[in-house]
């Protein structure tokens, strides 16, 4: 990493730092998802079988079959809140990215930066890590205590599911890519528009896919396998590319200066 996007990022990091409220938000987050997932398994291991596995009840892959149905009730549950942990790091970088450029207008800090020699790639590049970042980490963290939680409440087959490759690849590799695409999007809004908070919800339409998609497995018209992840790892990828290209064409430093004084 070079020394001067390495400065942009410690200096949006030293801002983050500033603000609690954002600080606040990143931890709840986390907490409470983890603590749904670990309240659900303990609930549903301790409810009769008859009221956790009935005619209501989704649709069971076949590599769950060979399971009584209210282990497997419990594992096809936790596949779909494991596309939750994946918002994370969707939704929480998302005010840093739509603040990181239309707030700095605001407080006068652009125009100096744009000033520099830094080149668009650069600051682009910086922005994006010191948003990604934080997401990213407090979602491996939260899965990580989530796994350690379950170790202790979970049955052994329910806690083999939750460790099974597809969702470490998931959490490995698709977080971060989920987290790049949601801050590439936001400061692709944040640099065509005057409000943090529009910029903001135009960020939210990727969320829409990943619930949906965790809907389609709860109804069990598609079952996680370590090949759909390897899919959308593919599609995420073209997906930030994409994303990083027009970002960079769209940020002009010169027009953004003019259109904002």
């Amino acid at each position: 990493m070079s020394t001067r996007i390495w400065a942009i990022v410690e200096k949006e990091w030293a801002e983050m730092l500033k603000n609690k409220m954002i600080i606040a938000s990143m931890a709840l987050v986390p907490i409470l998802l983890v603590g749904m997932v670990l309240g659900t398994i303990f609930f549903m291991q301790r409810m009769p079988e008859s009221e956790v596995a009935g005619s209501n009840a989704p649709p069971i892959p076949p590599q769950w079959q060979h399971l009584d149905p209210k282990t497997a009730f419990i594992i096809v549950m936790d596949d779909q809140y494991m596309f939750y942990f994946l918002l994370i790091p969707m939704t929480l970088p998302v005010y840093i990215a739509a603040y990181s450029i239309i707030g700095e207008k605001e407080t006068k800090s652009l125009e100096p930066l744009l000033a520099t020699p830094v080149a668009t790639w650069e600051l682009l590049t910086a922005k994006s890590i010191a948003a990604v970042t934080p997401a990213v980490v407090l979602t491996w963290l939260s899965f990580v205590v989530l796994i350690v939680g379950a170790r202790f409440i979970a049955t052994d087959a329910v806690f083999l599911a939750l460790v099974r490759p597809v969702w470490l690849l998931g959490m490995a590799v698709l977080s971060p890519l989920f987290a790049l695409l949601s801050v590439l999007s936001g400061v692709i809004a944040s640099s065509r528009m005057n409000d943090p908070r529009a910029a903001q919800q135009l960020t939210g339409i990727f969320v829409v896919p990943v619930i949906g998609l965790s809907l389609a497995v709860l109804a069990g018209k598609i079952f996680v396998s370590v090949q759909v992840i390897l899919y959308t790892t593919m599609v995420l990828m073209m997906l930030n590319l994409l994303m990083l290209y027009f970002a960079v064409k769209l940020f002009q430093r010169e027009t953004i200066l003019t259109r904002w004084k």
